[in-house]
């Protein structure tokens, strides 16, 4: 095995495992703010570090060891599958369209990249919750909580901003110290 796969495995580990702890900080932030059932996406910034560093199939690994890991860890239920896809689907997104783009790491282009990215993940959130919520509650339930939901959109394009100035410094910083 190669030194730089070992090392991979490693970073990725080490993502997933960061995805978990900011997931659980996330759900506790919205708690404290009156927002039960809104998480600021802050988890999302270690998957988008495995997808620029390493492309998509680390970044599917990376996003679906710390999304099971953190459905594990507040409770697997029936609904789980469908709670892990915007994740895993938003990583595999943000590795796709930066590939797309030739890894190109002008802050523009990562702003696109991640704007569109987010755009998807909260899509998909909005879409998680109405399933989840259809099939415990029904239609009429599930449609009034969609529209609560949508509030997912705004929150994600926000961060997608913040991302956006970040994530360009971050990610030139740790080429530098793991020499990728």
């Amino acid at each position: 095995m190669k030194k730089n796969y070992v090392k991979k495995i490693c970073i990725c580990a080490v993502l997933s495992a960061l995805f978990v702890a900011l997931e659980w900080l996330s759900s506790t932030i919205g708690k404290i703010a009156f927002l039960d059932g809104y998480q600021i996406p802050i988890s999302c910034f270690p998957l988008i570090i495995a997808a620029l560093l390493f492309g998509v199939r680390w970044s599917f690994l990376t996003s679906l060891v710390g999304s099971f890991l953190s459905q594990l860890a507040f409770g697997i239920s029936w609904n789980t599958l469908i709670w892990m896809a915007p994740t895993i689907i938003y990583a595999v997104v943000v590795a796709l369209l930066y590939k797309a783009f030739k890894k190109n790491d002008k802050p523009l282009i990562l702003s696109i990249v991640l704007f569109i990215s987010a755009i998807v993940l909260s899509s998909l959130n909005i879409a998680a919750t109405y399933l989840s919520n259809w099939v415990s509650f029904g239609k009429a339930v599930a449609n009034f909580i969609a529209i609560f939901a949508s509030l997912k959109l705004v929150g994600g394009i926000v961060f997608a901003i913040i991302f956006a100035i970040i994530t360009p410094i971050v990610i030139k910083q740790i080429k530098k110290l793991i020499k990728i």
